[in-house]
C-alpha cells in the first residue's frame, strides 16, 4: 500500500500595520529654532531629509504638543499681571489716579497712584479741543496730542515713561468724565468738553 502525503499550505492573514501619514504642510514651514514648538519642527525636518519616518512623526506630535502648551501659557502670562479697575480722588488743584496692580508673580497688589494737576487736564483738553476744531476728522490721533501738549516729537513723548504715563491716565480720566472716547489704539473721539476749574 502506498501512502501519498500531501503539504498543505495555510494562509495565514497578514497584519494589516497602518502607518500614520505625516503632515506634510508643517514640513514646508520655515523655521529658524528661536522657539521650542521651532526646534522641534527643524529636527522633525531633519529626519524626514534621513528618511527615519518614525522620528519624524515623533517630532511632529511633540511640536503640536508643545504649541498647545504655548498657548496655554500665553493665556496664563496675560492673566496673572492683576490690573485692576482704577478709581479718581478729586481735589481741587489735581486728580489722583489710585490703581492695584500685582508686580510679580504672588506678590499682593499694591496701590499706585498718579497724579494730575488741574493745568496738565486743562492743557491736554485745551489741545483736544484746538485739534477738534482744525480737522474735520472724526477720530483725533494721540500722537498729536502729545507732540502738542509736550512740543516734542512722538517718540520722545513715547519713551519718556514719566510723561507718556501722565497722558495715558489724563485720557483714561477724560474718558471716566464723559468728555472723549479713549481707544487704546492710539485715538480719541471728542464727545462733550467742558472746562475744568
Amino acid at each position: 500500500m502506498s501512502v501519498y502525503s500531501k503539504e498543505v499550505k495555510v494562509n495565514k492573514p497578514l497584519e494589516n500595520i497602518e502607518e500614520p501619514v505625516l503632515d506634510l504642510k508643517m514640513l514646508k514651514k520655515k523655521t529658524n529654532a528661536k522657539t521650542p514648538s521651532g526646534l522641534m519642527l527643524k529636527y522633525a525636518k531633519q529626519f524626514k531629509d534621513k528618511k527615519d519616518f518614525l522620528m519624524t512623526q515623533l517630532f511632529l506630535e511633540l511640536h503640536s504638543q508643545i504649541r498647545q502648551m504655548e498657548k496655554t501659557e500665553t493665556y496664563r502670562a496675560k492673566q496673572w499681571r492683576g490690573r485692576s479697575g482704577v478709581t479718581y480722588q478729586i481735589k481741587p488743584d489735581y486728580v489722583i489716579a489710585l490703581r492695584f496692580r500685582k508686580k510679580d508673580i504672588g506678590d499682593k497688589p499694591s496701590e499706585v497712584k498718579t497724579e494730575m494737576t488741574k493745568e496738565q487736564i486743562n492743557r491736554v483738553k485745551w489741545v483736544i479741543h484746538v485739534l477738534d476744531t482744525l480737522d474735520a476728522k472724526e477720530l483725533i490721533e494721540t500722537r498729536d496730542i502729545a507732540e502738542k501738549v509736550y512740543n516734542k516729537p512722538w517718540d520722545k513723548v513715547f519713551s519718556n515713561r514719566k510723561e507718556h504715563t501722565i497722558l495715558v491716565e489724563i485720557l483714561n480720566y477724560l474718558e471716566y468724565v464723559g468728555e472723549i472716547r479713549y481707544y487704546r489704539s492710539g485715538k480719541i473721539k471728542v464727545l462733550n468738553q467742558e472746562k475744568l476749574e
